[in-house]
């Protein structure tokens, strides 16, 4: 299976997860996206953090934030860097 299959796979399995999630209203995660994440993140592992630990936890998207930012706006860290399949990245104009 190549990469994009994969992934458009994987995204649709998430999104299920997510939704079904949602119409349940699980753990009151329509309000409370750290619990939707939590949530998800158990379906996905059997890796058991605390909820409360796990609150604690910067988001992924924060996570992921950091890093463009240290490795694009920087410029560091970034010799050795190899984009994804499909994605598309560029650097901010220096204007």
């Amino acid at each position: 299976m190549d990469v994009a299959t994969y992934k458009k796979m994987k995204g649709k399995h998430l999104r299920e997860i997510v939704e079904k999630l949602l119409r349940e209203n699980t753990g009151g995660c329509r309000t409370d996206t750290k619990k939707l994440t939590y949530l998800v993140m158990r379906h996905y592992t059997k890796i058991f953090i605390p909820f409360n630990d796990f609150k604690k936890i910067p988001s992924f998207e924060s996570v992921a934030r950091c890093k463009r930012d240290i490795m694009n706006r920087e410029g560091k860290f970034n010799e050795d860097f190899l984009p994804e399949v499909g994605v598309t990245y560029e650097k901010p104009n220096s204007d």
